[in-house]
């Protein structure tokens, strides 16, 4: 036993003469870099609040000791440095060597000017910021850490203790140095050789020839000038040359989440940090190129810092600094919109070329860290302008590892882009040599053809900081060394040039279908809130925008997209891909409910405002606007009373004047807990759920033997991040909701009726659901109200039925996707969750089931069965999420078979998008639409968008075709308009299609999936 232990822990040679090297660099090495030292005078003033220089109180300052610990977190100590300069010191390399225990932002002349943390303590100065004797600068600390007030497993047990007591924040270091630079060039390469040593293969030649030769070199470390050691070991390395394979191209990055563990508070001074530093290693570094990818960020510095901002302007004019990636934060992409996809890429991208000029023409999608992609993203990457998506959250895939690092990614209208998964899997790299040889070794598993290319994106991130001086300098040493393909820098678009070269003619494999994350399914449904929140709004911009050029006389676009603008840009921020999928902090989600009932305000005064325009139109009694894509017969409330509404045109308005006789539909008809209304019939148990559920008049239920609609509650603990989490386990731990619940027949009329059940519902929670069946509807929808107080639960409402269907259909943003209910492999059984928007439907012919949802995205299939999430409550990183009321809305929809003919995808659009009432007309007119449109062939169209052109005083209509269908639409203008011209996403770019235009009326040809996009000129 004692020999296995021993056999266990003992190291190789090289490892033991690596500790060795190790310790001489961390010795002799680190003692040559600092020729000398004074300490500096400190002093602290502490605040709550995020102030600028100039706002500080100079007498405000009191004297402190290295040692002197500060807090709470999440405040800020700004420290007064100061110092008188020897008279040796002059004419010497200085630098300030600082630490706070914390994030801090070195300050010169009122503007940031680079950042300090875990990572990087020392700022270098140039001679024009010091004074003839004395030198005082300001120090911004805030008591962060990268990843903000949180530690995890990996964080040291000290650091987990410390940043549990009041005052974290610990004064480490305050000196004014002498800087040896070639001593520090040398201690930077033989860190470098010591760690190709350790990741180069043992028995192989260049680890051989790099032993010797730093065994040779180790005696001369403490004597021997640095610069002619660093000679001797740079031509070591040098010693035979680069491997083949390769290049891989290093594109600097700090990946700054917008916000995560942080508020967007604190991102803002994350940003000033990180870029001020990237600005000074440029000064330093002329082959260094940067990437940042996230227009807000970039909004932020120039409000925040402006001197900053211009500093950075000249650096993306000269092509160092790459403003790139696309779109206005890295959004979540599985609960957005497809518009708010698109919006994403417009804002983004307009708002760079408007202050970068030609400096920031587009061509890649960058979206590193993104939980998952939807299969409709390729199409709008190509109409964006796009050539190339680069991702690296895909290597996270928990059981089937993806197989593809260059390949071509297909989405569901059939269109391809040029797709890279960085095989270094780590976009916060810090470009060792191990990286290198990891990413090349899984470049090197795929077959050839292939593109040699690949990308690696290096620099501290997630909480930002990016790259430091060590790492330009391992790029520098790697470029041409033993053992390692050629590493160089490089832009992200340049390396986008350089992969389509290679792939040109190769044969790339195809990726059909969504990029599924096997990881974080939670994120679906934590902070159900936002969810509901970001869907709402999404329709109610539409709305507006709708409404608000719908009238092709007397309004202004122009107006109405100004209007909007910071409303839009607000809901693209909390789309970020921490936000919106649930994963952040309570004071995030503190902040984002001020934002968006900030969105509501605006919403609801902009609706009123462009509705005034359709109440001068049309008059005799209240007027209803229907913003889906189809004409809409319906019941709805006037005056607190169920009327039915007939023939709304569909983006379009019409009066209804309750003094008129009208035709109703055939009635409800409610018999104790059945209901049915001649389209539909269904039957409820005690419990409050569906025992019986089929189209009126059909000869078989869609019901198995147990009932649809059964609410299940799950322990939810998974094993790691919590808020991302749902493991496939949880259902081993499920158990119904059975026990009778308080029955009352709240509403029984003609036109309407409602069957209400309240309950308890767990340990704490309050559970009311209604049922409401109308005439003249082929759903019945289940409304409900939760009071929900669990902790680490999940509520899932599953749908047994007797369909036999090895594939169900779940809607997607633009179209639908199959989705296998068997898990016959492991790729299918990973698919125990996945993302959806608005319905999942199962048929067989005959019969089929939709079940439709107004803002839950976490569903599944598992045979017969349909689960569709509802509630999670983790917590962390947020102990509240999602604890309080809740509204949401499910309905059930049986059909005959095939949810294409039978309409699911409209009455689901119907569901989300209710009828709006304008209020009452002074007009003339009983009903107004801009347009109609009909269709021949298997195509169905949905309306994303009729808004405000992005330039000028136009109008875009962008249309999508949704069934998988080809088919011509045929649109016939209330007005007709001087041109109609197909374009890209960008309203700029003609698009080669099958139309034509004549008057009024515009033909176009769709194939299934397509998104068009028609820029409509009424001048």
């Amino acid at each position: 036993m004692v020999g296995g232990w021993y056999t266990r822990f003992v190291l190789l040679k090289h490892e033991l003469d690596a500790i060795r090297f190790e310790n001489l660099a961390d010795t002799v090495l680190a003692e040559r870099i600092f020729q000398d030292t004074i300490p500096l005078d400190v002093q602290a003033l502490q605040t709550q609040d995020h102030l600028q220089p100039s706002q500080l109180d100079p007498g405000g300052f009191r004297p402190v000791e290295i040692g002197w610990r500060w807090g709470p977190v999440w405040s800020t100590t700004w420290f007064r440095i100061t110092a008188n300069i020897p008279a040796h010191f002059k004419g010497r390399t200085l630098a300030i060597q600082f630490s706070s225990g914390t994030e801090a932002t070195f300050w010169h002349d009122g503007s940031p000017w680079h950042g300090l943390d875990e990572n990087r303590d020392l700022v270098r100065l140039d001679p024009s910021m010091l004074g003839s004797d004395s030198l005082e600068f300001l120090i911004e600390a805030a008591c962060t850490l990268p990843l903000g007030a949180s530690t995890f497993w990996w964080d040291h047990p000290e650091v987990q203790a410390r940043w549990r007591e009041p005052n974290p924040g610990r004064l480490e270091s305050a000196s004014l140095v002498v800087l040896d630079e070639s001593a520090w060039r040398l201690k930077e390469v033989w860190d470098f050789a010591r760690r190709l040593l350790l990741a180069l293969p043992p028995e192989s030649d260049a680890s051989a020839r790099l032993l010797e030769g730093m065994h040779h070199l180790a005696p001369t470390l403490g004597m021997d000038e640095p610069k002619a050691i660093q000679a001797s070991l740079e031509a070591l390395l040098r010693t035979g040359g680069a491997s083949a394979g390769g290049p891989c191209i290093a594109t600097g990055h700090a990946h700054i989440d917008t916000a995560w563990l942080w508020p967007i508070s604190e991102t803002r001074r994350k940003c000033l940090r990180s870029f001020s530093t990237m600005l000074r290693l440029m000064e330093r570094y002329d082959e260094f190129r940067f990437l940042c990818s996230q227009t807000q960020q970039y909004a932020w510095i120039e409000e925040d810092s402006p001197e900053l901002f211009n500093q950075i302007r000249k650096r993306v004019h000269e092509g160092r600094w790459e403003p790139g990636g696309a779109m206005w934060v890295e959004p979540d992409c599985n609960v957005p919109s497809g518009e708010s996809l698109i919006r994403q890429i417009l804002h983004g991208t307009s708002w760079w070329s408007d202050r970068f000029g030609d400096s920031a023409t587009q061509r890649h999608l960058y979206l590193p860290d993104t939980f998952g992609f939807p299969a409709s993203l390729p199409q709008i990457i190509r109409l964006a302008g796009l050539d190339t998506f680069i991702t690296n959250k895909i290597s996270w895939c928990e059981t089937n590892r993806f197989p593809h690092v260059t390949f071509n990614w297909k989405g569901i209208d059939g269109t391809e882009v040029l797709s890279h998964l960085t095989p270094g899997h780590n976009y916060n790299s810090p470009i060792y040599p191990s990286d290198v040889l990891a990413g090349q070794g899984i470049l090197m598993q795929q077959p050839r053809p292939r593109p040699d290319a690949w990308l690696q994106p290096f620099g501290y991130g997630d909480g930002g900081g990016g790259p430091t001086d060590s790492m330009i300098e391992r790029i520098g040493h790697s470029g041409d060394c033993m053992g390692l393909p050629p590493v160089e820098h490089g832009r992200t678009d340049d390396f986008c040039q350089l992969l389509h070269e290679q792939s040109e003619g190769s044969g790339l494999p195809v990726w059909d279908g969504d990029l599924y994350l096997e990881l974080h399914r939670g994120t679906y449904t934590s902070q159900s809130w936002l969810k509901m929140a970001n869907r709402v709004a999404e329709d109610d911009l539409r709305t507006i925008e709708m409404l608000g050029v719908g009238p092709s006389e007397g309004v202004d676009p122009g107006m109405v997209r100004e209007a909007l603008d910071e409303t839009w840009k607000l809901v693209l921020l909390n789309q970020f891909h921490d936000i919106l999928p649930g994963s952040s902090i309570n004071q995030v989600y503190e902040d984002a409910r001020s934002q968006y009932d900030r969105i509501e305000a605006t919403c609801t005064a902009q609706f009123d405002d462009v509705s005034g325009h359709w109440r001068e139109t049309l008059g005799g009694g209240e007027i209803f606007f229907n913003p889906s894509s189809i004409e809409r017969s319906e019941v709805v409330d006037v005056d607190g009373s169920p009327e039915w509404i007939s023939n709304v045109p569909a983006i379009g308005a019409k009066v209804v004047d309750s003094s008129q006789a009208v035709s109703n539909p055939e009635p409800v008809v409610v018999n104790d807990l059945h209901l049915q209304n001649g389209l539909v019939e269904v039957s409820l148990d005690q419990v409050g759920r569906v025992t019986h559920l089929a189209c009126a008049g059909a000869s078989r239920s869609v019901n198995s033997a147990d009932p649809l609609g059964q609410l299940m509650l799950y322990e939810d603990r998974p094993r790691r991040w919590e808020a991302w989490d749902i493991d496939s386990d949880y259902v081993e731990t499920g158990r119904p909701i059975e026990s009778p619940a308080e029955i009352e027949l709240v509403e029984n009329h003609p036109l309407r009726a409602v069957v209400e059940f309240r309950r308890a519902l767990g340990e704490r929670s309050r559970l009311v659901q209604r049922y409401v069946l109308k005439a003249g509807s082929p759903r019945i929808d289940v409304e409900y109200l939760v009071d929900w107080q669990e902790d680490q639960m999940l509520l899932r409402l599953s749908c047994p039925t007797a369909i036999r269907a090895r594939a169900g259909t779940v809607g997607i943003q633009f179209g639908v996707q199959e989705r296998p209910t068997h898990r016959n492999t492991s790729w299918e059984a990973a698919r125990f969750e996945f993302p959806g928007h608005r319905f999942m439907d199962l048929s067989e012919p005959g019969r089929g089931l939709a079940v439709l949802d107004d803002g839950r995205y976490g569903r599944s299939f598992d045979g017969g069965t349909m689960g569709l999430s509802l509630l999670r409550a983790p917590r962390m990183p947020d102990p509240e999420a999602d604890r309080g009321m809740h509204r949401f809305t499910v309905s059930y929809m049986p059909h005959g078979g095939d949810w294409r003919e039978a309409g699911v995808w409209a009455e689901a659009e119907s569901l989300c998008r209710p009828l709006k009432r304008l209020g009452a007309g002074a007009g003339s007119r009983s009903s107004m639409a801009p347009f109609s449109w009909r269709l021949d062939g298997a195509a169905h169209v949905e309306i994303a968008a009729y808004k405000p052109s992005e330039h000028g005083d136009q109008r875009v209509l962008r249309m999508v075709e949704v069934h998988g269908g080809a088919g011509d639409i045929e649109i016939e203008w209330a007005k007709a308009p001087s041109s109609v011209r197909a374009v890209d996403l960008h309203e700029s770019t003609p698009i080669n299609m099958e139309m034509a235009h004549d008057r009024n009326r515009t033909r176009v040809a769709v194939r299934p999936f397509q998104i068009v996009t028609l820029l409509v000129d009424h001048s």
